[in-house]
């Protein structure tokens, strides 16, 4: 699309109050196919034994002295980060319905209250399913040199032509999609033609206090390079509803609206420990992120295609809390029960077996359900992982090569 065009057909949608970018519905399939030219080929011939992703983002290394509050604090890390964050404006393809038909009402000269009661059940109106060129926007933030830009999945999903554009500037970059991860909802793209960047250091998200102060950057509707501040409410944050990522958050009171998604969640040393994702419409001084540590276990799954996540073929029992009360008093790890093993999987060949309990995995300690899915949420087709599994005879270490799930026939 022409420059110009883009950023006027943008204006009319924030002036018109259309829609943001929002999470869609699970199971959604995509309606951009899988070799549109949206999609990025440049890291096509990338395998799992050659990809090398030590130098692919920023680290500030040693211990981090506390930071002195002043009246300038939150100015001078907004200024420090500003230049590494990112508007980002797609056009996609939607599902939409038109209804067909006249509605029996419409015929009636008045409106009366039984006759219309009965016909407004009464299907004359026939929905007719098609597809219609939308708009969305969103933001995201530089990881590195190259011009490659983290967001959210929902942020690009089903685009057909994003483009990205800078602080402080008007000029639009086309940008390509090189992975998407529904299941994290995290997004890697690249910018073509990129402009000299300032890519943001990452943080440790594992190293996050509650209480701590964090700062919000993004695009909260429409109202572009919005900064907000506010506290760590709560880590490991599991959102409820249906459409939510599989994945723990960190929960924050620093504002996050529809639009703001995808941006970064910064601490007071100007690090990402968080992508921003607005997932709940109807949350107040609620805001959720997904912890920066989960975003760099999955991005070997975004280069590579989220194809090749690893499955191991089993299903976990559910405790209720008694249960792991008399667990806790008996000594025992608390770990997660395999409930089943599917036939043919990689636990079975591994000989992980029912009622086994899993209580380690690659040398981590595996508490609780959401340990487990937090290490293995980034692991790929092909590795080979290692368990400590507590059986009645004793513990032992079980070694597992995961594969590809199998698809349904």
């Amino acid at each position: 699309m022409h420059q110009h065009a883009f950023g006027v057909a943008i204006a009319a949608m924030i002036l018109a109050a259309c829609s943001v970018s929002g999470p869609l519905p699970p199971g959604d399939e995509s309606l951009v196919p899988a070799d549109a030219p949206i999609y990025d080929r440049s890291l096509q011939g990338v395998s799992l034994d050659t990809l090398n992703l030590e130098n692919f983002w920023h680290e500030r290394p040693g211990e981090r002295p506390h930071i002195i509050l002043h009246n300038r604090t939150f100015s001078d890390v907004a200024s420090a980060v500003r230049d590494g964050v990112v508007n980002i404006y797609t056009l996609r393809v939607e599902k939409r319905e038109l209804r067909l038909g006249i509605h029996p009402n419409d015929l009636l000269p008045i409106r009366i209250p039984i006759a219309s009661a009965i016909l407004d059940v009464i299907p004359f109106q026939v929905p007719v399913p098609f597809q219609a060129e939308g708009l969305s926007l969103g933001s995201g933030f530089i990881v590195n040199e190259a011009g490659y830009i983290l967001t959210n999945a929902h942020v690009v999903e089903n685009a057909t032509d994003i483009r990205i554009v800078f602080s402080g500037s008007r000029r639009e970059y086309a940008a390509r999609i090189v992975g998407t991860d529904r299941l994290t909802d995290i997004a890697l793209l690249r910018l073509e033609d990129a402009p000299p960047v300032h890519p943001l250091a990452l943080g440790r998200s594992s190293e996050l206090e509650v209480g701590e102060i964090v700062m919000a950057l993004g695009n909260p509707l429409g109202l572009s390079h919005t900064v907000t501040q506010g506290l760590v409410s709560a880590t490991e944050r599991v959102v409820p509803g249906e459409g939510a990522p599989l994945v723990d958050f960190i929960q924050t009171d620093s504002a996050i609206n529809p639009g703001s998604s995808g941006g970064p969640l910064i601490n007071l040393y100007g690090e990402v420990i968080g992508i921003n994702t607005a997932i709940v419409s109807s949350a107040q001084l609620i805001g959720f992120a997904v912890p920066i540590d989960t975003v760099k276990s999955v991005l070997p799954l975004l280069i590579l295609g989220g194809e090749r996540r690893g499955w191991l073929g089993i299903s976990i029992a559910h405790e209720d809390g008694a249960a792991r009360t008399r667990l806790l008093e008996e000594s025992l790890v608390p770990g997660v029960v395999v409930e089943t093993v599917e036939a043919g999987s990689p636990a079975e060949s591994a000989g992980i077996l029912p009622g086994d309990r899993i209580v380690g995995l690659n040398g981590a300690p595996i508490p609780d359900v959401l340990s487990l899915q937090r290490q293995m949420v980034g692991m790929l087709s092909g590795e080979t992982v290692r368990f400590i599994v507590r059986r009645a005879d004793g513990i032992f270490s079980v070694d597992a090569t995961l594969s590809p799930r199998p698809t349904l026939d």
